[in-house]
């Protein structure tokens, strides 16, 4: 079903109500997406991040698959299975849209199953209060995506920089797959020798631009890179033995080797 996005008002949602999205199956299509200044800390802690050229802009982006239309990050029962949920998937099915006179405006998705008459039951989340007002939990929502779309901005601008000081170089990754090994193209990273010898003047306006954040957690976040090979590794053990990805797995990383706490797998929360 096509997605039927609505502006938030109180016409048309008043006596309706929302629920909290259980299930990620319809992020399981995003190979990665763009990162705000505002999550970009636990970002950096969860997913590789890298920058790829989006709109002709070098951008920041968590990836979550090496593969186009795929997410090692949605297990196939629809559970998240990344320590952050990034608040676009965690808010599904709301989303910011512009006006046609410029201002930013909550959206829903209509037909995500999460949006129902209020009459309908006693769960989920009224839209509106008695007094007209956009409840807490709606207002948090706008809040949050308000935060998160400024800090796009703020993270593209700061992206702008990095290029600027020709501080960005290709990143060779290779994926392993079983038809061979497939180079993984248009990805870039910080050069760490180049940021090391970046002038005082320059790091001075890197720094203010938000530029140095950037790239730190850039650098920090390479690590994660190898999470995706395990991530398919499970996928592909659990697709081999018919069984779902648990979202409670233990995997270690000892000697490099995935090992599955399969006491564990597909146990409730």
């Amino acid at each position: 079903m096509a997605d039927t996005l609505h502006m938030v008002t109180r016409e048309r949602h008043t006596y309706k109500k929302w629920f909290r999205s259980r299930d990620f199956s319809f992020a399981s299509v995003f190979n990665m997406t763009p990162v705000s200044a505002a999550e970009m800390i636990h970002m950096a802690r969860a997913f590789p991040l890298a920058f790829v050229e989006i709109d002709g802009v070098q951008t920041l982006v968590a990836l979550f698959s090496l593969r186009l239309g795929h997410n090692l990050f949605v297990a196939p029962d629809g559970r998240w299975l990344g320590g952050y949920v990034p608040a676009a998937v965690q808010h599904h099915p709301f989303s910011l849209g512009v006006k046609g006179d410029g201002n930013v405006a909550l959206c829903v998705n209509e037909s995500s199953g999460l949006v129902r008459d209020a009459a309908v039951g006693e769960e989920g989340f009224p839209f509106f209060g008695h007094d007209g007002k956009p409840t807490r939990e709606t207002q948090d929502v706008a809040d949050t995506l308000s935060k998160v779309r400024a800090g796009l901005q703020t993270a593209r601008q700061a992206g702008a920089m990095l290029v600027e000081k020709k501080l960005l170089e290709p990143w060779p990754i290779t994926a392993q797959e079983e038809a061979g090994n497939r180079k993984i193209d248009g990805v870039f990273r910080i050069s760490e020798p180049a940021l090391n010898a970046i002038g005082a003047e320059d790091l001075f306006a890197l720094r203010n631009a938000g530029g140095l954040a950037v790239a730190y957690s850039q650098l920090f976040s390479m690590g994660n890179l190898a999470m995706l090979a395990t991530l398919s590794n499970v996928r592909e053990r659990a697709a081999k033995q018919r069984m779902a990805i648990p979202a409670n797995s233990f995997i270690s990383e000892d000697d490099g080797n995935l090992k599955i706490d399969w006491a564990t797998f597909l146990k409730d929360d």
